[in-house]
């Protein structure tokens, strides 16, 4: 029984310290920020006529701070 624990710890250790060849992070890899600043995402209520005259106003504002 102890054989079999000793294979047993020893395969487990051997199956955790096998690096992965793939995947992982890269330098500048992901979306680039849109603002010179941090962000934060805001919800709020609206009357349902004014949704999309409100997104209008959003976007418009949004597109002049961004970075070009």
């Amino acid at each position: 029984m102890k054989l079999l624990n000793t294979i047993i710890i020893k395969w487990l250790l051997m199956a955790k310290s096998k690096k992965e060849n793939r995947g992982g992070t890269r330098k500048n890899a992901g979306a680039k920020p849109k603002y010179n600043e941090q962000t934060k995402t805001v919800a709020f209520r609206c009357p349902v006529s004014k949704v999309d005259e409100l997104k209008i106003i959003v976007k418009s504002k949004l597109s002049e701070w961004s970075v070009k």
